[in-house]
């Protein structure tokens, strides 16, 4: 008899006995050096424009697809939320993804992980993972008009059937590379799927995929535990690929299918390059009480416990810069440095934290 099916029952039996509900952020006010920018939704994952000044957020569905999801714009200036136009689209244009694949529904998007990259024509791309009505990688163009910014819509890549994407980056040819979590289901057991469940628990492994000229490959040599944040470095081969159930990042060499190292990184989520080529890391380590109140509570914000890890790309050696837990925010799934600033997402609430960051310096939140 097989009993693994009934593990994810006794998990939250044992979560509901340590739930505990004085640990609900309900307010907006920042703490000590710590300040909150409030009014958004789920903001995920982040990427920086090439003005260094605003940074392209993808803010997350809810309930389950009933509320869209958005590309929005934090202008670091002035903290202000701008949301994103995605539903220009320039019929005169070749596709850069596939040439049967369908611009999506402008009101079902469904961002997750997002990539900006400059294209060989010098043209800016960002790539969305989308889950919108269909599970996607969206191309966009951005564009600088007089104002601020423009998305185009110029195309998308739809992956192999039962694939569930989580992030994703462009690399060299004109392709790009993503993680798929785990072969998604239609059954649900509360805010998860079954299949996300197996998946935690490891009954679900995840993979990498790689998209060039029209044709999907599973990356070798990939396969793991709720594979999570994808990153490549300036040369566009050697990815970086974050094992959030596998507590490890692992480099690889594209061009080589090949391993090269990998450092253990406690539950890594996205990643994201600073100013010094060190690789910064989103690592959770939630309670289980933490982890109940951030999937079955109306939260503002989830006060999981998290750190920001800087990996030496080359070294592959690691130094935590930021450890957090609690108000104003917590459970941070991506760190972007901007200038004397780093600017936190997560994948639940309403809110982007900022604070001080200094490159060289070892500086706890707590």
């Amino acid at each position: 008899m097989k009993y693994w099916h009934i593990l994810p029952v006794l998990v939250l039996f044992t979560v509901v006995g340590c739930t505990d509900d004085s640990a609900l952020i309900t307010g907006c006010d920042a703490i000590d050096d710590k300040v909150p920018l409030c009014g958004w939704q789920r903001p995920e994952d982040m990427e920086l424009l090439p003005d260094g000044e605003h940074i392209i957020v993808s803010e997350m569905e809810e309930e389950h697809g009933a509320i869209a999801g958005h590309l929005s714009l934090l202008n670091t200036k002035t903290s202000k939320r701008i949301e994103l136009d995605h539903s220009n689209r320039d019929s005169n244009e070749l596709l850069w993804g596939d040439s049967d694949c369908n611009v999506p529904p402008a009101d079902n998007l469904a961002p997750h992980g997002i990539h900006l990259s400059l294209r060989d024509d010098q043209r800016v791309l960002l790539l969305v993972v989308n889950h919108g009505a269909r599970e996607a990688v969206e191309f966009y163009e951005v564009i600088a008009d007089t104002q601020s910014y423009k998305l185009t819509w110029r195309g998308c890549v739809i992956p192999p059937e039962g694939s569930f994407l989580n992030d994703v980056v462009a690399v060299n040819g004109g392709g790009f590379a993503a993680t798929h979590m785990f072969t998604k289901t239609d059954d649900r057991l509360g805010s998860l799927s079954g299949a996300e469940i197996k998946a935690l628990l490891g009954f679900n492994p995840g993979q990498v995929l790689y998209w060039s000229q029209g044709n999907f490959q599973q990356l070798p040599g990939l396969e793991g535990s709720y594979n999570n944040g994808i990153q490549v470095a300036d040369d566009g081969n050697t990815l970086f690929v974050n094992y959030w159930g596998g507590s490890k990042v692992v480099k690889y060499d594209l061009s080589q299918r090949k391993v090269l190292a990998e450092v253990e990184v406690i539950h890594p989520d996205n990643s994201q390059w600073d100013s010094e080529g060190r690789l910064l890391v989103a690592s959770h380590d939630f309670s289980l009480s933490d982890f109940w109140v951030c999937m079955t509570q109306e939260v503002r914000a989830c006060p999981g416990a998290y750190s920001i890890v800087a990996v030496d790309p080359d070294a592959m050696t690691k130094e935590t810069i930021i450890e957090h837990h609690g108000a104003p925010m917590g459970a941070a799934t991506v760190a972007m440095p901007v200038g004397d600033f780093i600017y936190m997402g997560s994948f639940i609430g309403d809110r982007i934290m900022r604070m001080p960051y200094v490159n060289n310096l070892n500086k706890s939140a707590n």
